[in-house]
């Protein structure tokens, strides 16, 4: 099901559902280079434990129209937007990766309103002593280099968009032999990697790309509130692989030190590994929920 919804400022949102239309609703956040998409790697599973997954379009995403941000904070109107609009009292947060700063911000905004959080490999700030550690330097230098100076991030992309746009399959076959091995492996499967190759039409095709995700990473480095500051009336639940190299197990490390009130697993596999995880991740927001009742 999708949704092209009217924010308050006349801004359109895009947001498609997964999982059981009935079901208890959570609002899922998607990675720096993704969608709506990526949300489809628990939909089966989501609609097995009775979970309503939400999935917005980031602005410059897709359909989502472009709006300029100096913090994750500042995203959350659109929440309360799209819940006004569904007609969502209380709901969870899912962040994978990028879509951790939105999803973490929302919570110290609406924490009345949360249910439960769930973080997959999750981006923390990059300003954590430590945190990039174990990540490729070529990616730790265009991070750094791109959080401070956006026009120079934004060529990058210019660039990055160009390829993909010349040919699709042949950006994503390379950008895979960047990742680990259990990333690779996991890509080998066709329908993994269709998928991803949707998600990045989505950005370089669809929607403003270069422009968007220049300014993620700045975003990144400014996340608006302290991560210490986060409420703690239920724990954030943080899945992370052990060999991940996009965001790197030091990354997790970091956050989860610095978090009132959590509850980590570091499991072995890659950046992706929501993916093969699905059950446990959904089992485990179920009992949450359970828990709650």
């Amino acid at each position: 099901m999708t949704h092209l919804v009217s924010t308050r400022s006349g801004r359109l949102l895009e947001v498609w559902e997964y999982g059981d239309p009935t079901g208890h609703p959570a609002l899922f956040f998607h990675g720096l280079i993704g969608s709506h998409h990526q949300a489809s790697y628990i939909a089966e599973e989501a609609r097995r434990w009775g979970l309503r997954i939400i999935a917005p379009n980031r602005p410059g995403v897709g359909r989502s129209e472009f709006v300029a941000r100096a913090s994750p904070l500042e995203a959350v109107a659109d929440v309360e937007d799209l819940a006004r609009i569904l007609n969502l009292e209380r709901f969870s947060v899912i962040g994978i990766s990028g879509g951790t700063p939105y999803a973490l911000a929302t919570l110290y905004r609406l924490s009345s309103r949360i249910v439960t959080t769930t973080i997959l490999s999750g981006m923390g700030p990059m300003r954590l002593r430590g945190a990039l550690q174990g990540m490729d330097a070529r990616r730790k230098l265009f991070l750094l280099l791109g959080s401070r100076l956006p026009r120079i991030a934004r060529k990058g992309f210019e660039k990055a968009s160009a390829r993909f746009q010349s040919n699709p399959r042949k950006f994503l076959e390379r950008l895979v032999r960047t990742w680990s091995t259990p990333d690779q492996e996991l890509f080998a499967r066709p329908e993994v990697f269709n998928l991803f190759l949707r998600d990045l039409q989505e950005v370089f095709i669809t929607g403003t790309g270069p422009q968007t995700l220049s300014q993620e990473l700045v975003l990144y480095a400014n996340y608006g509130f302290r991560l210490e500051d986060l409420p703690n009336h239920h724990p954030i639940i943080l899945w992370h692989g052990l060999t991940d190299p996009i965001v790197p197990p030091a990354m997790a490390w970091e956050v989860v030190r610095r978090l009132p009130r959590r509850e980590a697993h570091l499991v072995e596999g890659g950046h992706f590994v929501a993916i093969t995880i699905a059950p446990r991740i959904t089992r485990r927001l179920r009992e949450q929920l359970d828990e709650h009742a």
